[in-house]
């Protein structure tokens, strides 16, 4: 790969990362209670994303054109995962705004990388994008160094930036200013959680009409 194509897949890679979704809700609702908890859910996500890059990287992705009804099982099983994380996160904030409650230890999972893994191999559609990312960047006939370099390269920018993330929302100041907000946070996480869920519900569904 030229160096230009380097640039190009990381600043892809980077952007990708960088934009709000599910994995970084899930780090500020476990960070402004517990920072273990959430570097611990950090690599949970960067496991998940490992396995979906070493799919894309080794050319598994084949699967999907073989087997047509396996991407809108994924997509529907993934759905319906999210929505139950998401359900589950808004119901927390609600009971504790009932309650008066602030951010408790106790409302952190006490599986935290599990939940970080569900999290991330709960989308499917990241599949699509390593594919699509990797497409544009890797030729088919590429070495196996290179295939190993971008892994590591991907994987190990992902845990910079997710655990990053992970000791951001749980350093002292940011829960001083937001660890009141603990409950809202969650609602807001679950409903972000729910709204990826229906979006991907409706385009499986739209896409099997």
């Amino acid at each position: 790969m030229t160096a230009a194509a380097w640039l190009g897949l990381l600043a892809a890679w980077a952007a990708a990362i960088a934009l709000p979704g599910p994995d970084v809700f899930l780090l500020l609702r476990l960070g402004i209670r517990r920072r273990r908890a959430a570097v611990l859910a950090a690599l949970g996500i960067m496991t998940g994303n490992l396995v979906w890059i070493l799919v894309s990287v080794l050319g598994l992705t084949a699967i999907l054109a073989a087997v047509p009804g396996l991407l809108p099982a994924l997509q529907l099983t993934g759905a319906a995962v999210l929505g139950w994380l998401g359900a589950r996160s808004i119901h927390g904030g609600v009971a504790q705004l009932r309650s008066g409650g602030a951010a408790e230890p106790s409302q952190v999972s006490t599986r935290p990388w599990l939940l970080g893994l569900t999290t991330n191999l709960a989308n499917p559609k990241a599949l699509i994008f390593f594919t699509a990312l990797l497409t544009q960047f890797l030729p088919n006939d590429a070495p196996w160094g290179t295939r190993i370099g971008i892994t590591l390269v991907l994987v190990g920018s992902g845990i910079v930036w997710f655990v990053a993330v992970a000791l951001a929302s749980s350093a002292a100041a940011f829960r001083a200013w937001f660890g009141r907000a603990a409950p809202w946070i969650d609602i807001v996480a679950g409903a972000v959680f729910v709204l990826v869920a229906l979006l991907m519900l409706a385009e499986t569904l739209l896409a099997l009409a």
